[in-house]
């Protein structure tokens, strides 16, 4: 099989080669507008707004990694270069609007006979096959949440201190991701209410998980494409994802964001703006311990009713996903590039391209060392809450 990652070079298609190079020994070409730093046998020199030039690379091979974001510019792109070229795809895309005129190929793509996998990293990827497996317990559900980030309460002065002040560095960086951040965070953004598709604010609703054991975190609600998909495949009453940067930097971002939405701040302005707060007193993101923090730093949590009783579960992951976030990413698109024989024709979210429990399985084979595939919390009640007015800022 030949396989072609587009955007090769930048920091989660650079984990996808080096994957791909580990676990197969499928030919793999990088493409990009620059050559990686460490040098590849096969490289081609990429502009996406060339699209002959795409159209050909893309014609050469089997399938085609797209992890050249933004999504909501080159995403389409690249699928309908895919499409035309009858190659099979699998992506990354974390942008909820991309998700949607992605999917919107889908008819095409049956057209052209080929499988396009969208959203396939850790989140959304691993967190959408998690939220199957919670919502399996359930006979009847209400609410399905996936949520990320590291959301321990309990940092003392001086952890708080070396934390925040690699954080406002990082901000102050201008990775893409920050950029994305503010933009999911500040927007009208798709979520899945009393059985329908709407828009509501982001980051303005809290959200603390706790397990039966007194483990938990505390999120926000935020733009991602968890709620656009997932209830295509599992019916349910309301569909959010919960992220966190941490419990303090959270809400110190609301003012912020509020003069994002308004237009008074771009999303760079904005993350300058908070890295220099952050910097100037990284000790305020000290906490008090609530609970212990929670295993992993993704799941999902579903609630509903199972033989009429209240009933509500967590999904974890069986193995660690607390690594490098670019790495977390790439992983679960290898295991898709590897399976993609197994996906159905057609545009597909993850949970309904391939099985929740035989997907997992297979990623714990890979990456996990014998750990299970997923890890399972129940409860009549409290595993989800919604903070009050008072809580959230």
């Amino acid at each position: 099989m030949k396989i072609i990652v587009i955007g090769g070079s930048g920091r989660v298609g650079k984990r996808v080669v080096d994957e791909l190079t580990t676990h197969s020994t499928h030919a793999v070409t990088v493409a990009d507008r620059v050559p990686p730093r460490v040098p590849v046998s096969n490289f081609v020199p990429l502009d996406l707004s060339d699209s002959a030039a795409l159209a050909e690379v893309i014609a050469a091979h089997d399938v085609v990694v797209n992890t050249a974001g933004p999504f909501d510019l080159w995403g389409t792109t690249v699928l309908d270069a895919a499409i035309d070229g009858r190659v099979d795809y699998v992506d990354v895309c974390d942008d909820p609007e991309a998700t949607l005129a992605l999917l919107a190929r889908d008819e095409a793509a049956r057209r052209a006979g080929i499988r396009a996998v969208i959203g396939l990293g850790v989140s959304p990827g691993l967190t959408n096959y998690l939220g199957v497996m919670a919502a399996q317990h359930l006979s009847e559900v209400d609410t399905v949440a996936t949520f990320w980030g590291d959301s321990r309460e309990g940092m003392d002065v001086a952890t708080a201190t070396t934390y925040g002040t690699e954080l406002a560095a990082a901000f102050a960086g201008g990775r893409a991701a920050y950029t994305h951040l503010i933009l999911q965070a500040a927007a009208e953004v798709p979520i899945w209410r009393d059985g329908a598709s709407t828009y509501e604010r982001a980051w303005r609703r809290g959200f603390r998980i706790r397990t039966s054991t007194g483990q938990t975190g505390v999120y926000r609600m935020i733009g991602h494409p968890e709620p656009v998909t997932l209830p295509r495949t599992v019916p349910m009453s309301q569909c959010i994802n919960i992220g966190t940067v941490n419990v303090v930097t959270d809400r110190m971002m609301l003012p912020v964001l509020e003069r994002v939405h308004a237009g008074d701040l771009s999303p760079d302005e904005a993350i300058a703006q908070l890295a220099q707060q952050i910097a100037a007193n990284p000790s305020a993101l000290s906490t008090i311990p609530q609970g212990a923090p929670l295993p992993r730093m993704i799941g999902a949590v579903a609630t509903g009713r199972a033989d009429r009783a209240r009933r509500e579960v967590i999904a974890f992951p069986g193995g660690p996903v607390d690594g490098s976030m670019s790495l977390e990413t790439a992983r679960p698109a290898v295991v898709g590039v590897l399976d993609i024989a197994d996906a159905p024709i057609g545009v597909h979210a993850p949970e309904s391209a391939f099985d929740a429990e035989r997907f997992l399985t297979r990623y714990a084979e890979i990456y996990w060392d014998g750990a299970p595939p997923y890890l399972l919390d129940s409860a009549a009640s409290g595993l989800l809450t919604e903070l009050d007015e008072a809580h959230r800022s």
